[in-house]
């Protein structure tokens, strides 16, 4: 059997597996540890350690640390997922990225497959309100696009929601009054009456109103905020 942990986040995923490993050694307490990695990796001891050279008394776990860093190593150990799979033994697997067409593989094959994404730092963001542009533009594709990127890059749903129905009112107070009475930077109001000219009040109006709405529906458990959030960008 097989675990494979892998992602650009190396310290959280070398944790897990040092967490998997802890797991390994405390059900198999006699079982000896051999650890292979791009420096000491060799065929003929990952063919032994399969199985195919007798060892098949002894019980072991036998971790593979970044060999698909080594080309033919890679190839080698993925063309062995099925004996990975049928041995007694327990194989660890830690890799940065991989390639969706080994990875498909891979998860045909392991008992578990975890990735660990590495979140950016919020000062590595792009401008957190540039959220609402294609909402602004009347633009869904650019809009929905927007969203998913920010959501991918771990930002909270409940803080896109705030910045959607923070634009949507500017919009709607852009459209009623003049500069000086809005309440609004010159750059606000500006950039808000560019939008509210692509919307009538009423579907502005309409558009505040389903955030609102959303909000008391995921309060009673109804649903996900992601997913109505994003259903929401998608019918605008």
């Amino acid at each position: 059997m097989f675990y494979v942990v892998y992602g650009q986040d190396r310290e959280k995923s070398r944790k897990k597996l040092h967490d998997l490993l802890a797991l390994a050694q405390k059900k198999r307490p006699d079982a000896e540890i051999f650890k292979i990695n791009s420096e000491n990796w060799s065929e003929a001891q990952f063919d032994e350690l399969l199985g195919s050279q007798g060892l098949f008394e002894q019980k072991y776990t036998v971790v593979l640390d970044y060999v698909f860093e080594i080309k033919d190593a890679k190839q080698y150990v993925l063309d062995r997922l099925d004996l990975m799979k049928e041995s007694n033994q327990i194989f660890l697997v830690l890799e940065g990225s991989i390639d969706a067409q080994s990875l498909k593989k891979i998860k045909e094959k392991a008992e578990q497959v975890q990735e660990f994404i590495k979140q950016e730092s919020k000062k590595d963001l792009p401008n957190i309100f540039s959220v609402a542009n294609g909402l602004i533009d009347k633009d869904k594709k650019k809009l929905w696009i927007s969203y998913i990127d920010f959501v991918s890059r771990g930002v909270a749903p409940e803080e896109i929601h705030g910045i959607f129905f923070w634009q949507i009112k500017n919009m709607l107070i852009a459209s009623q009054s003049n500069p000086a009475e809005s309440g609004l930077s010159p750059f606000v109001y500006k950039n808000t009456q560019s939008g509210a000219k692509k919307y009538s009040q009423e579907k502005l109006k309409e558009l505040s109103n389903s955030l609102v709405e959303m909000t008391h529906r995921v309060r009673q458990g109804e649903g996900e905020l992601g997913i109505m959030l994003e259903k929401w960008v998608l019918e605008i």
